[in-house]
């Protein structure tokens, strides 16, 4: 059963009560590195960053609304390269949904051994250039106070948030070990933290960090607003596919190809994704093509598997230097696979269809 703490902001400041509660967990778990989201020395942005004394705790911030690139793939590596550390990684929705995809590849599985997930609540990102130009004339001080102090009503609307996170599946992390829950939470007062289960909890020693636990309501106040949002998002992305151009929409092979025609096959959106693994090569010209090892079926079977397990991040379109709606049509394509597998991307207790393949 999950554990539901609380931890008590002190000084109406949470990104800090945050840093505190790490930094001691990292003493008492006795932490060797954690991959998350941290400060530039000159606050002008957040980039994630593998820190190795807790000393840089000081620095760390997962609630900046900026995401330069999907760090899930960085997490697996980091666990594949130190497998008997302890490890940790900050994860936002989409990345912890790519995560777990990636885990899932595994063959055979292994446990979770060796690396705690800490899983955000995330309300969005802005694009680069948009929190660029808002952090250097407001302060990255006040865009993460921005977005915390909105998170119980479930978000902000001062800047437009990409295109990925208005059409985000699911703002909270799933599957993680440990969940900061913000959403529909009075930042100022707490945050919530949900471990995944008591032997969890035990293990990991919150007890002793966070004793006050969070009531049912605060709990379920939480899921009702992360539920809302999730409505709002899949409107949202009705009404955004209702705007494109008839002649456009990505319902038949046509559409596909108009809005392929004006790729530069510089192949940066797949670089960005964290779950690409060479399925359209032999298609982009990326890779030579070996016909006495595929067929086109196969590729086609492939890439469907692909595009099923897509988290949603929009990184691929953040690297388009071609205005190409990759998120859209990616998330259309994805979801109507998904329908027709019975498939969740990012759910660590569902196998994938084709796993026994």
């Amino acid at each position: 059963m999950q554990v539901n703490r609380i931890l008590d902001v002190q000084n109406g400041d949470a990104l800090q009560t945050l840093r505190t509660f790490l930094s001691d967990w990292w003493e008492q778990y006795q932490l060797d590195a954690l991959l998350a989201p941290v400060e530039l020395p000159d606050q002008s942005t957040v980039v994630v960053q593998v820190i190795e004394d807790p000393a840089d705790l000081r620095r760390v911030n997962p609630f900046a609304p900026l995401m330069l690139s999907n760090s899930a793939s960085q997490a697996y590596q980091l666990l594949q390269e130190r497998p008997d550390a302890h490890l940790a990684a900050m994860l936002r929705p989409c990345e912890l949904r790519a995560y777990n995809e990636l885990r899932k590849r595994e063959h055979p599985p292994r446990g979770q051994a060796g690396m705690v997930v800490f899983g955000v609540d995330c309300l969005g990102t802005y694009p680069a250039d948009a929190f660029h130009r808002a952090a250097q004339s407001r302060g990255l001080e006040s865009l993460t106070s921005e977005i915390l102090d909105s998170a119980s009503s479930g978000g902000v609307q001062t800047l437009q948030m990409r295109t990925a996170c208005q059409v985000c599946d699911w703002p909270a992390p799933y599957g993680a070990d440990i969940a900061i829950g913000t959403i529909g939470v009075d930042t100022g007062e707490h945050i919530l933290v949900l471990v995944r289960d008591e032997e969890y909890d035990r293990a990991l020693g919150l007890d002793r960090l966070a004793d006050h636990m969070a009531t049912e309501y605060q709990v379920s106040h939480r899921e009702t607003v992360v539920g809302t949002i999730a409505d709002a998002h899949a409107g949202m992305r009705r009404t955004m596919m209702a705007n494109i151009p008839g002649h456009l929409r990505f319902d038949d092979i046509g559409a596909l190809l108009a809005w392929l025609s004006s790729c530069s096959l510089c192949g940066n959106c797949l670089k960005a994704c964290p779950l690409y693994q060479g399925e359209l090569d032999s298609f982009s010209g990326l890779a030579p093509a070996e016909p006495s090892r595929h067929t086109a079926l196969s590729d086609l079977i492939q890439i469907s598997r692909w595009m099923a397990t897509c988290s949603g991040c929009g990184m691929c379109e953040e690297k388009c230097n071609r205005d190409v709606p990759l998120t859209l049509f990616i998330s259309s394509l994805s979801h109507r696979i998904r329908e027709e597998a019975h498939y969740t991307a990012g759910n660590p207790s569902q196998p994938a269809p084709w796993a026994g393949n």
